[in-house]
């Protein structure tokens, strides 16, 4: 008996051929990405996307493609809204439908680590069409990929970060992908800015048009912020959603016209629509979403898509929680700028304008003392500038709500390049100093910290071995943190760090000023018989002379042409000096290290407990007519003249400005 096979052997052979050597099927890659891309993390992780709850990502994610025509866009966005799945779907479609060189550009080592190994490598591992074409990083065969460089046939990926000159020249690349834009240094090492240094490395694709450039943000200030400059120079694409009243688009704007909410909980926020006063419940927002679309508002040549996206329209974020977050970040200069850039994606405004010192001055009270912790200071800290001839220095207390009061602030004459004598021994006794505060206690500073920018070694031999004492160093840029992780910089003639050697701490000073000017611009009042202060407010005592007050309104924020570029920045006024406003932000540094604007009720309750407030003073009455009566009790007026920080024998002159 003859057995015959519907198709034969040849057949068999040639079609297995056939469909291992014939290309793939052409898919954009927003349809590539819903039918092979597997999501890494979160809760449908190991699942394939699935663009359905987050439909505007198609449009943008497609414009990334090599048919879409387009060169260039730009994203700015709030935190948490799913545009890194956009990046990895247009990484993933280039390297199995467009494989060419492609690189990856993270604002820091850390973030880019974080990237590989929670998103990248675990998308190349588990979504098929990428696992069988990026070599192995075990594999022995030339050419294998590594930690920051995947290799497959037709390109490689790069992973880069915009600290690194090195990375940024390494190579001629068709597609640059650019994460977190605002957090680029404007300088790197002198040798230019890294996105003109990226854009270098695509020259020998321009005549032929088919390179790639993707610019993704979160924004940090208004007029400094790259990624809001790249926005707005683009077409300026919202999500519109028709009104479910009459059907005109609009699209969501955080104001309080429109989204408006209760200042407790539940907050019960909702949205008014624009066009016919329709009422949006929160439960209805993700629902509207859904049948939006992107319009740009800002047609024109030349003009290259660039959209915006915040929390207000994500699925992921509740609008009571939008609420919440504007509620607490009231009065706190830096948690506006947190809420206005990571929830509403929009650059912050800085306030730029120093309130004139003399007004300032006429805030003095006379019933603060010189040297003494008033009731509510219950966290300490000190600060010092280090000059040719003498050390400014500042100690202040914290409250609760962020008021701060000046216990101490002068100059300290002597010579500065021995850390064991001169002004250096007198700063010591500062530094261990014990303050009486308002309840019959003493007690030293919670933290110290230095200026390193001038005699920096003697900083470092000063610091080294002092429990809770800082060198810092201030840095430039307004995403900087308060206070950074620490370098250490006491290294032997071998490159090895010294035993129990000094760290440098660096100081984000540009928020950490525009948070200090937003202080000093708030106005306490009366209510009733009682003072009363909003958060942040700054308390003066009588004894407070001039210098002080021109020295910390000594600076503004100007506009700076750099590199070709407008760029925010903050600038002393001719004829004046900024070392007390240096240290007032070094502390400020000091008390976000600390917690104060971190901390819970429950440990502020803890801490007035190890300070021995007294009962009537405790949360949450702290800021009731209380404190206020005892502040007035325990500190008797006085006046400059008669002031001195420390007794006679302390070797501080009896003038507060001991200058030469």
């Amino acid at each position: 008996m003859r057995v015959r096979f519907p198709r034969s052997a040849l057949a068999i052979v040639a079609g297995a051929l056939a469909a291992v050597i014939s290309p793939s099927e052409r898919l954009a890659p927003s349809a590539w990405a819903q039918e092979h891309l597997i999501v890494p993390d979160g809760p449908k992780a190991g699942e394939i996307w699935d663009a359905g709850l987050t439909p505007y990502i198609l449009e943008p994610l497609d414009m990334l493609g090599m048919d879409s025509g387009i060169n260039e866009m730009a994203v700015r966005k709030s935190a948490q809204t799913g545009f890194t799945m956009m990046l990895l779907a247009s990484t993933a479609h280039y390297i199995d439908q467009d494989p060419c060189r492609i690189m990856i550009v993270q604002p820091t080592s850390g973030a880019l680590a974080d990237f590989n190994r929670e998103k990248l490598s675990l998308v190349i591992e588990k979504s098929e069409p990428l696992k069988s074409k990026v070599r192995s990083q075990t594999s022995r065969q030339a050419g294998a990929s590594t930690g920051t460089s995947k290799v497959y046939p037709g390109g490689s990926l790069t992973l880069a970060i915009a600290t690194s000159a090195a990375d940024l020249r390494s190579k001629t690349i068709k597609v640059a992908l650019l994460d977190e834009i605002d957090e680029y240094p404007d300088d790197l090492d002198n040798q230019g800015d890294p996105l003109v240094m990226v854009e270098a490395r695509q020259e020998s694709f321009l005549m032929s048009g088919d390179w790639k450039r993707a610019k993704i943000s979160t924004p940090t200030i208004k007029g400094d912020s790259k990624i809001d400059q790249a926005f707005e120079a683009g077409d300026q694409r919202y999500w519109f959603m028709p009104c479910p009243g009459c059907g005109e688009q609009f699209h969501f704007v955080f104001d309080r016209k429109h989204f408006k909410f209760e200042e407790v909980y539940p907050f019960k926020a909702h949205y008014v629509t624009p066009c016919c006063g329709s009422i949006v419940e929160s439960h209805e927002k993700v629902a509207l979403m859904k049948k939006g679309r992107w319009i740009a508002t800002a047609t024109r040549p030349g003009a290259y898509p660039s959209y915006h996206f915040d929390a207000l329209t994500s699925p992921f974020v509740p609008w009571e929680k939008i609420a919440q977050r504007f509620i607490e970040a009231s009065g706190d200069p830096k948690k506006l700028k947190a809420f206005y850039n990571l929830t509403l994606g929009l650059a912050y405004d800085v306030k730029g304008d120093a309130p004139d010192h003399v007004q300032l001055m006429a805030r003095r009270s006379p019933e603060l003392k010189r040297g003494h912790i008033p009731p509510l200071g219950l966290v300490l800290v000190g600060s010092a500038d280090v000059q040719m001839n003498g050390i400014w220095y500042v100690i202040k207390a914290y409250g609760p709500d962020r008021q701060s009061w000046r216990v101490d602030a002068g100059y300290i004459a002597g010579a500065t390049d021995d850390p064991f004598s001169g002004a250096f021994a007198v700063l010591e006794e500062i530094r261990q100093r014990r303050w009486p505060d308002a309840f019959g206690n003493t007690r030293q500073v919670d933290a110290f910290g230095v200026d390193s920018g001038y005699r920096s070694h003697v900083v470092y031999t000063w610091v080294r071995g002092k429990a809770a004492t800082f060198a810092l160093k201030g840095l430039d840029g307004w995403s900087r943190p308060a206070l950074g992780q620490p370098t250490p910089v006491d290294i032997d003639f071998n490159g090895k760090r010294i035993r129990s050697g000094a760290m440098v701490w660096g100081v984000g000073t540009w928020s950490l000023k525009a948070a200090f000017y937003a202080d000093l611009a708030k106005q306490g009042g009366a209510d009733g018989m009682q003072l009363t202060f909003p958060a942040g407010y700054c308390h003066f005592g009588g004894w407070m002379d001039e210098v002080y007050f021109r020295q910390i309104t000594s600076e503004y924020l100007g506009n700076e042409n750099y590199r070709g570029r407008i760029r925010r920045v903050w600038l002393v006024r001719s004829g004046e000096e900024n070392h007390l406003l240096d240290c007032e932000v070094y502390g400020a540094a000091l008390a976000e290290y600390l917690g104060v604007s971190r901390m819970t009720e429950e440990q502020w309750r803890t801490l007035i407990a190890d300070r021995g407030v007294p009962d009537e003073v405790k949360l949450p009455d702290m800021f009731a007519p209380a404190p206020m009566k005892a502040q007035a009790n325990t500190q008797p007026s006085n006046t400059m003249k008669s002031e001195r920080a420390y007794d006679s024998d302390d070797g501080v002159a009896d003038s507060w400005w001991n200058q030469d």
